[in-house]
């Protein structure tokens, strides 16, 4: 699996700037390399406001303003499609752990009702349109892992400074999972060796404690409506 490369030289605390630049745009260098352009000149200039040795903070904030990077804008839209591809991914990996064919189309199918009704705070109602999910599962596989990891981490129960290695801890677990998952129709392995982006190594991460349990009963109760679904779309 690729190797993510980080703009800055190591720092925990510009780490969620680095991540978060992948996840974002995880096929769009240029646009990574903007977004990190102006997370950097607005960290810098947090700290020379904090420390008075550093350059003045008047002259960090004018090239930050005037500055001739267009960073690109945090939408909506990229939050919803990742989201989509996070749900798609996380089924095809409990379809796996379930013993399961683990097609996208299946994990799609699982995901309907999430497509249809999940929302948040942020987000609003993600589109459910077959074509929009392909789409957004196109442009989001390579982070999809990290969504995931992220979905995860906000659906438990605790929330700590630690919360979000942990986060990082999961996806980096889910990216071994990955190369395994593949359906009985697919001659090759769902995810090729360069498909996903990883954690460098040298960031230091805690254990991780993600066992995946793999369908739940409800989800496995739809499975038969699938099959169901296949064969008649084969027979018209």
């Amino acid at each position: 699996m690729p190797i993510m490369e980080f703009h800055a030289p190591y720092d925990s605390a510009f780490l969620p700037y680095e991540i978060t630049a992948y996840m974002l745009f995880p096929k769009s260098p240029p646009e990574r390399s903007a977004y990190l352009a102006k997370k950097m000149a607005e960290y810098t200039l947090k700290q020379s406001q904090e420390d008075s040795h550093l350059i003045p903070a008047e002259i960090l904030q004018d090239l930050l303003e005037n500055s001739t990077v267009s960073a690109p804008e945090i939408t909506e839209h990229i939050v919803k499609q990742a989201c989509v591809a996070a749900e798609i991914f996380l089924n095809l990996v409990k379809l796996h752990c379930s013993g399961e064919d683990a097609s996208v189309n299946k994990a799609m199918f699982l995901g309907d009702s999430f497509f249809e009704h999940a929302q948040n705070k942020v987000m609003g109602k993600i589109s459910s349109s077959e074509s929009s999910i392909r789409r957004a599962w196109t442009a989001y596989t390579p982070a999809a892992h990290l969504w995931a990891a992220y979905i995860i981490i906000n659906d438990t129960a605790e929330h700590d400074s630690d919360s979000y290695l942990r986060q990082l801890s999961i996806a980096k677990e889910l990216v071994k999972i990955a190369p395994k998952v593949s359906s009985k129709n697919a001659k090759e392995p769902r995810f090729s060796s360069d498909e996903l982006w990883t954690i460098p190594d040298f960031v230091e991460l805690p254990e991780c404690s993600f066992l995946c349990s793999g369908l739940n009963e409800a989800e496995r109760g739809r499975l038969p409506d699938y099959e169901k679904r296949s064969v008649s779309k084969h027979e018209k």
